[in-house]
């Protein structure tokens, strides 16, 4: 079994649940599964209908590239066409994911006092441009850093995750979720709903939104969503139905 990165003690101490990194599972003392993270039960749904055009498209375009340079299609080309998704994705992961780890530090350095870290040299113009949207929307704001990485357990639902940060802004406190990809698709809604639900379960506060911070994988832009207070019941509801799926699944042995 993975080593346990961290332990922790939600509910006054009465409730202890351990991280498992290398699997990414979460386990509560004295019970014998897994339980059923936030990420596992959105998992369910099905974007594969958005993916696989994505992915034959760019095949296509690869392969119709190759036969108009070189006149002919080589059994080489087909397999560097059926692997050119992947490439992608990882390529432009890297992009998002460079902004987004910035985000993370200027709010580490906030929570303890250090001076906020400088524009890193050497990045790709993409990146430079979501990191000063980013600092533009964080310098345009008066934010306040509460909490990063928090882990949330809902005792009524019997579901745990990892939100990434709590923060009061412009004097409301918020839940907020980073998210680096394409786009901002309906599980993201489902996901911060979640959360907010467990954190609010367990602290009794009554928080006043959830923002999605969104960096683009593609083209480092920076965007902030503000869910509609009208709905989170409905995302919540959307979330706790994906979460009966995923437990019955379970329960057939079929995750």
């Amino acid at each position: 079994m993975a080593t346990v990165k961290e332990r922790s003690s939600l509910y006054g101490d009465s409730v202890n649940i351990d991280f498992y990194p290398n699997s990414h599972r979460y386990k509560k003392e004295g019970e014998k599964g897994y339980l059923i993270s936030v990420t596992a039960a959105v998992g369910i749904i099905d974007k594969s209908r958005f993916l696989i055009p994505w992915a034959l498209r760019l095949a296509k375009e690869y392969m119709l590239n190759d036969l108009k340079e070189v006149g002919t299609i080589s059994e080489q080309t087909i397999d560097e066409a059926i692997i050119q998704h992947r490439l992608k994705k990882e390529r432009a992961g890297d992009i998002g994911s460079e902004v987004h780890g910035f985000a993370e530090s200027v709010a580490q350095a906030s929570m303890s006092d250090s001076d906020l870290p400088a524009i890193p040299e050497n990045q790709p113009p993409e990146v430079i441009q979501g990191i000063i949207a980013f600092l533009d929307w964080h310098n345009r704001h008066d934010i306040y850093f509460k909490e990063t990485e928090r882990m949330v357990y809902s005792k009524k639902h019997d579901y745990v995750g990892l939100l990434d940060l709590i923060a009061i802004i412009d004097k409301k406190k918020y839940l907020v979720d980073y998210k680096t990809s394409k786009g901002i698709y309906s599980d993201a809604y489902f996901q911060v709903a979640a959360y907010r639900n467990a954190y609010e379960e367990e602290t009794g506060e009554k928080l006043d939104g959830t923002l999605i911070l969104h960096f683009n994988k593609e083209n480092g832009e920076f965007a902030i969503h503000e869910r509609p207070e009208e709905d989170y019941q409905k995302d919540l509801s959307a979330f706790l139905g994906a979460l009966a799926v995923k437990k019955r699944k379970k329960e057939l042995k079929e995750y």
